[in-house]
C-alpha cells in the first residue's frame, strides 16, 4: 500500500470511529472535545473529519448547544439496509417465545463496526426487570453478553482490531478491560455461549449466542438477561438450550429468506 492509500485508509478509519461515537450519543449529542478525547484525536483533526461527515450528510451540528448528533441520512441508510438485513423481523417470533417462556428480558444485538447495537428487545413477565439497554443503544463489542457473543464469533484478526480500537472505553469497565477480553472470547468459544455473571452489574446476569448466516458469518446475537439469582445453574443450562433452539430457528429463517430471494 502506498503512502497516499495508507493515509486515506487512516482518515476513513478515524472518521468512521468518530461517527460511531456520535451514534452512541445520539440521544444527548456530544461535543467536539469529548469526541476528540474518545477517538484519541487532536481537536483540529477531529474537527476536520467531522466537517467531512457533516458535508456528507451523516452528522448534524447544533451551533447553539455545540453538540454533534446523527443526521437523518443515517436513518434513511438504516431503512435501506433493513430491507436486506431484516434480522429484526426474522428474530421477532423467537424473541416473543423466549420472553414468554423465561419471563426474562430478551435482546437482539447487531454489529455496527466496532459496536453492538440493540436492534430489538422483549420484556418478560417476571416482576423485576433488567432493562439495561434500550433499542438503538450501542456498546463496544465485547461489553455485555450479546456484544461478547458477536465478538467471539469474529476471526481473531478482527477481534484483535476491535479490542484495540475500543480499548479506552473497555478500560472503564474493569471486568471487561482489554487485557481480559481475550479470556472472555476464549471462554465463550469453548462454552458455545457468552456469560455475563454480574460483571457489569452485580445483581444482573445474561447469556448470549451468536446468529450466523449460511456462509458462517455472524450477523447478530440473541441474549437472555435477568436477575443474577435466576441465571444460575441448573436453570442456566435450560436457558442455554432454549436460546440455542431459537438461534437455530432464526438461522433457518435466514436460509429460507435467501432461497426465496
Amino acid at each position: 500500500m502506498n503512502m497516499t492509500a495508507a493515509s486515506t485508509t487512516q482518515s476513513l478509519d478515524r472518521a468512521l470511529n468518530l461517527l460511531d461515537h456520535v451514534v452512541i450519543h445520539a440521544k444527548t449529542g456530544i461535543s467536539l472535545a469529548d469526541l476528540a478525547e474518545r477517538a484519541h484525536l487532536s481537536k483540529p483533526t477531529a474537527h476536520r473529519l467531522l466537517t467531512g461527515l457533516r458535508q456528507g450528510g451523516l452528522v448534524n451540528y447544533n451551533s447553539r448547544t455545540r453538540l454533534f448528533s446523527p443526521a437523518f441520512k443515517l436513518y434513511r441508510m438504516g431503512l435501506a439496509a433493513g430491507a436486506r438485513f431484516d434480522i429484526v423481523q426474522l428474530s421477532a417470533a423467537s424473541m416473543d417465545r423466549l420472553a414468554a417462556e423465561t419471563g426474562d428480558t430478551i435482546y437482539l444485538s447487531v454489529r455496527s463496526g466496532d459496536q453492538a447495537t440493540c436492534g430489538a428487545r422483549r420484556v418478560g413477565a417476571f416482576p423485576i426487570k433488567t432493562l439495561t439497554l434500550e433499542v438503538g443503544d450501542a456498546r463496544p463489542l465485547g461489553l455485555g453478553a450479546g456484544s461478547l457473543a458477536l465478538l467471539a464469533l469474529l476471526p481473531d484478526a478482527e477481534v484483535k482490531s476491535a479490542i484495540e480500537r475500543n480499548g479506552a472505553v473497555l478500560a472503564q469497565h474493569p471486568n471487561f478491560a482489554p487485557a481480559l477480553m481475550w479470556d472472555h472470547v476464549h471462554s465463550t468459544r469453548a462454552a458455545g455461549y457468552s456469560l455475563n455473571d454480574g460483571q457489569m452489574m452485580p445483581e444482573m446476569a445474561a447469556i448470549g449466542m451468536g446468529i450466523r448466516d449460511p456462509q458462517g458469518a455472524v450477523v447478530a446475537a440473541l441474549s437472555i438477561a435477568g436477575l443474577r439469582s435466576r441465571l444460575q445453574p441448573p436453570r442456566r443450562a435450560t436457558l442455554r438450550d432454549s436460546l440455542a433452539r431459537e438461534v437455530a430457528e432464526i438461522e433457518n429463517a435466514i436460509v429460507l429468506r435467501d432461497k426465496s430471494g
